[in-house]
C-alpha cells in the first residue's frame, strides 16, 4: 500500500509499484540460500555509520562533524528509545547473479548500462533513520520477507548541505511526503536519491530483499520505461 501526505506529490516519483513478475521462483531460491547458508554471499560495503569522530574529523573538519552530529541529535529526539537497525548488504555468488541475468526482461540489460544485484539482510533494531543513496540512485526493488515495516520518503522544504560519508539530512529542512508498505513477491521501482527511513521493524523476523540497482539515472526514467512497457 503506498500513501501520499501531500495530495500534489507525485508518488511514482519515490515509489512506483510495478506489474511485472518475472524472477519469483528465483528469489524464493534466494530466501532459502540466505536463510541455509547466508556466509556464501560476499559483504558489500556501500553506506557508513558515524563512528569514531576522530576520523570524522579528519575526513570533513570540525564544523560539518559538529553538524552531522546535531542531525543524529534529531532523530534520537523524534525517535527516542529506538533502536537503529542493524544489516548486511550483500553481493549474490556469481553463479546466481548469472542465472538472474538470464531472467530479467532483456529490455533492462541495456538500460543505463545494465543492472547490479544487491541483497540486503536486516538483524536487528526499530528503525533505519532519514538517508539517502550514495551512488545508486533508484533500484527495482523486491521484499523476499519481511513484516509490515513501513519505507517513508521525504522531500526538502530547504536548501542545506548534504555531508558525505554520511548524508544524514537536516530534520528541520525536510518533509514526509509519501509512504509504503511494500509487500514480498512484488517488484518496486524504489528511489533511492530521495530521503528515506524505514520504520515499525521487527527484529523477530529478518527483512530480506533483493534490488537490481540502477546509478545515475532518475527512478522517473525507470518507471517511464516500466510503464511503457506495460507494467
Amino acid at each position: 500500500m503506498i500513501n501520499k501526505l501531500v495530495e500534489s506529490v507525485d508518488s511514482d516519483v519515490y515509489v512506483y509499484q510495478t506489474q511485472l513478475n518475472f524472477g519469483l521462483d528465483f528469489a524464493h531460491k534466494i530466501l532459502n540460500e540466505v536463510t541455509d547458508n547466508i556466509s556464501q554471499f560476499p559483504k558489500r560495503h556501500n553506506y557508513e555509520t558515524l563512528g569514531d569522530p576522530r576520523k570524522l574529523l579528519k575526513q570533513i573538519g570540525k564544523d560539518r562533524t559538529r553538524e552531522l552530529y546535531r542531525r543524529y541529535e534529531q532523530f534520537l529526539s523524534l525517535w527516542p528509545g529506538q533502536e537503529r537497525i542493524a544489516f548486511d548488504q550483500l553481493f549474490l555468488t556469481e553463479s546466481l547473479k548469472q542465472e538472474f541475468l538470464t531472467i530479467i526482461p532483456s529490455w533492462l540489460h541495456d538500460f543505463a548500462g545494465g543492472p547490479d544485484f544487491m541483497l540486503q539482510v536486516g538483524h536487528s533494531g526499530n528503525i533505519l533513520y532519514p538517508h539517502c543513496g550514495h551512488r545508486r540512485t533508484c533500484s527495482l526493488f523486491l521484499l523476499l520477507q519481511a513484516d509490515d515495516q513501513e519505507t517513508r520518503w521525504y522531500r526538502n522544504t530547504k536548501d542545506f548541505e548534504v555531508i558525505d560519508p554520511l548524508r544524514i539530512p537536516d530534520m528541520d529542512g525536510i518533509e514526509h511526503v509519501v509512504s509504503a508498505v511494500m509487500q514480498p513477491g512484488t517488484w518496486y521501482v524504489f528511489n533511492h536519491k530521495e530521503w528515506h527511513s524505514v520504520h515499525k521493524y521487527s527484529s523477530e523476523k529478518k527483512r530480506i530483499n533483493i534490488g537490481i540497482d540502477f546509478n545515475d539515472v532518475p527512478a522517473s526514467e525507470l518507471v517511464k520505461l516500466i510503464k511503457s512497457h506495460g507494467y
